[in-house]
């Protein structure tokens, strides 16, 4: 995450105190039964179709 969105996920964005890792879910029930929990979506977004990369215009 620190060199992808220049954010260092171990350091409070408040604060700038360090964060600790408390845990770590892999388990696709666990996570599904916490979002249902939170009265978050369970299902993941729609995926976009693949689009080109933006032409620039070219002066003729």
């Amino acid at each position: 995450m620190k060199r992808v969105f220049a954010m260092d996920m171990l350091v409070c964005p408040h604060c700038g105190g360090p964060r600790k890792l408390i845990a770590l879910l892999t388990e696709g029930l666990v996570v599904r039964k916490i979002l249902e929990h939170l009265g978050l979506s369970t299902e993941p977004p729609a995926l976009a179709p693949a689009r080109a990369p933006p032409e620039p215009e070219l002066a003729w």
